[in-house]
């Protein structure tokens, strides 16, 4: 039977000492370290969306024409004395749907305080007779204004030929005529079409233009605006129905 003695001195004095990792107490720095990190965020974020001192003073609207400045103003009333982190684009977009003409929004600040909307509107691409009156048409399809008289704006009349009761062929006429560049839409009397097909414009100077559908509006504008811009041309009809390959007669 063996026996060790614990009496007969140290027990290192023939080996190593070892030193253990102290990762207990360097996780709990850690964890307290992230504690308080956390909690010096809520109070930023609590700072930024609670406190009077962070929030709207009062809003200035820019960039208004065919929206009336005073009505867009008073939509935007309510974001006064909101917290600044709590105003975004879609809130004021939101405030403002009930203006067909407002396509955007970009925000900004003048100062702290004072949150500044500056307005995008659609771009007007055609006049809608509609009784005894005259209103401007949005790339949108939506009526924009009322215009006092039809000479206000050098824009085409639209008139369709045929029934149109979910609007198919309105909406191709104004997808059209969303193509064409300003100057080239000041040159056309009417726009029209008996089927989502046909469009057809009607020049102030009487000659006809030949669309066809809605595809490829981009390159129909592109030769329409290379037919208007050809000096001798008398042929009353220019078709660009088929891309790239314009026929006048």
């Amino acid at each position: 039977m063996n026996t060790v003695d614990t009496d007969s001195g140290p027990a290192h004095d023939n080996g190593k000492l070892l030193t253990l990792p102290r990762r207990p107490r360097r996780r709990l720095r850690a964890w307290m370290t992230a504690g308080v990190v956390v909690l010096l965020l809520a109070g930023i974020l609590g700072l930024l969306y609670l406190t009077p001192l962070l929030s709207v003073s009062s809003v200035s609207v820019k960039g208004t024409r065919l929206a009336d400045q005073n009505k867009v103003q008073t939509l935007l009333a309510p974001l006064e004395d909101t917290p600044l982190a709590r105003v975004s684009t879609d809130r004021v977009k939101e405030l403002l749907a009930s203006e067909p003409a407002i396509q955007d929004v970009r925000l900004g600040l003048d100062g702290p305080s004072k949150l500044v909307v500056e307005i995008i509107e659609h771009r007007e691409v055609a006049i809608l007779k509609q009784g005894d009156g005259f209103f401007l048409v949005g790339d949108n399809g939506a009526r924009l204004k009322k215009l006092a008289k039809r000479s206000d704006r050098k824009l085409p009349v639209v008139q369709l030929s045929a029934p149109d009761g979910d609007r198919r062929i309105f909406d191709t006429v104004v997808q059209a005529l969303a193509q064409l560049p300003t100057e080239v839409l000041a040159k056309l009397d009417t726009a029209g079409a008996g089927s989502v097909d046909t469009v057809t414009f009607k020049l102030t100077d009487g000659r006809t233009v030949v669309w066809g559908d809605a595809s490829q509006g981009a390159f129909k504008a592109a030769d329409l605006k290379v037919l208007l811009s050809t000096s001798g041309l008398k042929d009353k009809t220019l078709d660009v129905s088929t891309p790239r390959r314009p026929v006048t007669k």
